[in-house]
């Protein structure tokens, strides 16, 4: 398995520290609506459904296709017209710019609710822009640990720390040196993955809390960061065709 270097490592906890910090943002600013964790809003309009919660319901669904059409989008001018990455890093980061001034604008006093059409376009501008992160680590990045769902993360990473834990001292001897090797790997992989997202979780959190949503520059500023060193780190070519 292809060992990380330090500087791919560390973007991979940028990019999931900053889907971290925007999710718990949105979600504390923003009725409680997600921009990553589409499963998220689809459980919570399950509730408003059968009447147990709040009244954004349409607009919860409503993101789904704008999330889709963000992944769809993104892998047309990846494979189809083989945009460089920095060019498609660049142009998420132009969404969440976007996310981040109309998010500021409506950011309201006290984090009360707000109405939901101004709620639907500006939660739209993030869950594109976490879709198209989304669909990066899959066409371009393939080889770096998901960013913004971590729920397979942590499976991966549990599983890999059952199989080199003491506890499987037995299986361990079913396995080859080669296995436990890329074990490892895997769990340094997803591990920094996991890491990332919920240090920037509990930033974006605690931030939003105390500034509202004009802490959302922070993450803003570090996917400028990254659209500029993204090249430098990766290369200029899709990793996908580098790594097989």
């Amino acid at each position: 398995m292809k060992l990380l270097s330090s500087g791919q490592l560390v973007a991979g906890v940028l990019f999931s520290g900053v889907a971290g910090f925007i999710d718990a943002a949105s979600f504390l600013g923003l009725n409680g609506l997600f921009t990553s964790h589409i499963t998220g809003n689809l459980v919570i309009a399950a509730t408003e459904i059968i009447g147990v919660g709040g009244e954004a319901l349409w607009v919860r669904i409503a993101v789904i296709p704008v999330f889709m059409f963000a992944v769809l989008l993104t892998t047309v001018l990846a494979r189809r017209h083989q945009l460089r990455l920095a060019y498609l890093i660049s142009l998420e980061t132009l969404v969440l710019l976007l996310f981040t001034i109309s998010a500021v604008a409506l950011d309201p006093p006290h984090h009360k609710s707000v109405n939901n059409l101004p709620l639907f376009v500006t939660g739209s501008l993030g869950v594109f822009s976490m879709g198209m992160q989304n669909a990066l680590m899959r066409e371009s990045l393939g080889h770096i640990a998901p960013t913004t769902a971590m729920t397979n993360n942590l499976t991966q990473f549990t599983m890999d720390l059952a199989l080199t834990s003491s506890l499987q001292s037995h299986a361990q001897l079913q396995l080859s040196l080669q296995d436990l090797d890329a074990s490892r790997t895997r769990l340094i992989k997803f591990g920094s993955s996991l890491l990332g997202f919920t240090v920037g979780a509990i930033c974006g959190g605690v931030l939003t809390a105390k500034f509202g949503l004009i802490s959302l520059c922070f993450p803003l500023t570090l996917m400028i960061f990254l659209s500029f060193k993204v090249e430098f780190v990766f290369g200029n070519n899709r990793l996908d065709d580098k790594i097989k």
